[in-house]
């Protein structure tokens, strides 16, 4: 036999054993459960305009744990890449002004009922009540505020403690925020007592999900969350909140947002109806950011890419 035909006859078998493997591989239960797993964590419109494989792209080069959720208020299309339970850190706040807000609207709590700040209920990380003088009166109105526009810390546990924790975690049980809890770190136990521990009780983080804070601030913008008094309000205070260093960094200084953001240490977030030409929802949380300045480079990258397919700024290949 020629040596030509021993090559031709080589190639050809390495060709059919290359396919049988090929085949064999797709068909193995690993493959198939590998495959499943990937698409059951990519969801999106089948005709929405955003360019999914390239915003998976930038979510695999996060550098953290990385859950993004994209809600059209047009049309209700739809992208996100995972939704499970995560650590809340700020997020945590956008819950409890809601929770409050629902106990103000039943009658249970009025904005204008006035409460002492002592100085075991200062808070690290209180820009506002870490200035006043310990005996000071706030009203819940000021806390509440306080809690929204300038993340203070003081302002947020002394809401939680006045509204109840177990309270306002029955409420985000009932309204279906199953991914959903307001923790217990550093919260006061009581108006008297210590702040301390009790015997076996053991610190826990509030949680949520880029699925249950999208649905709230969908609620919200249409006025089905608590009331549409009481969505309106808040609404209008997430549109004064000044950070916009994840969301806004890349937008347009006139595009407004009505959002609340996280950033502590490896635990990042950023959530808010973005009023573009097309409303929208979006929400980013990410865990594990070991490298926080590139992951927070990731939510400003993400966030313009939607913004600017939204608007029609900018075409991505899908």
């Amino acid at each position: 036999m020629s040596i030509n035909k021993k090559i031709i006859l080589c190639f050809i078998a390495l060709v059919v054993v290359g396919t049988v493997s090929l085949t064999l591989l797709h068909r193995s239960p690993k493959y198939q459960e590998q495959q499943q797993a990937q698409n059951a964590q990519t969801v999106h419109s089948q005709d929405t305009k955003l360019p999914y494989d390239y915003l998976n792209n930038v979510i695999a080069q996060s550098g953290a744990a990385c859950s993004v959720y994209y809600h059209s208020l047009e049309n209700d299309d739809v992208f996100y890449n995972y939704s499970g339970k995560m650590p809340a850190g700020d997020l945590a706040r956008l819950y409890v002004a809601a929770g409050v807000l629902r106990q103000v609207e039943d009658g249970d709590l009025s904005l204008d009922e006035v409460y002492t700040i002592r100085e075991k209920d200062r808070k690290p990380a209180s820009p506002v009540l870490g200035k006043v003088p310990a005996g000071s009166r706030v009203t819940v109105r000021n806390l509440l505020e306080d809690m929204v526009l300038q993340n203070d810390t003081t302002a947020l546990y002394k809401l939680i403690w006045i509204a109840g924790r177990e309270d306002l975690n029955q409420w985000l049980s009932k309204e279906g925020y199953a991914d959903t809890e307001i923790g217990t770190t550093q919260l006061p136990q009581g108006e008297n007592s210590q702040d301390t521990l009790a015997p076996g009780e053991k610190r826990q983080l509030s949680y949520t999900s880029v699925n249950d804070t999208v649905n709230l601030l969908t609620r919200l913008y249409q006025g089905k969350a608590v009331s549409q008094k009481q969505d309106a309000y808040l609404v209008e205070l997430l549109r004064k909140q000044p950070d916009r260093n994840l969301l806004g960094a890349l937008l347009p200084k006139k595009v407004k947002i009505a959002g609340v953001q996280s950033d502590q240490n490896q635990q990042l977030g950023a959530a808010g109806i973005v009023y573009a030409k097309e409303k929208y929802v979006l929400v980013v949380m990410m865990d594990k950011a070991v490298r926080p300045e590139e992951s927070r480079k990731t939510i400003n990258q993400l966030s313009s890419i939607i913004f600017n397919t939204v608007n029609d700024k900018e075409v991505f290949k899908k």
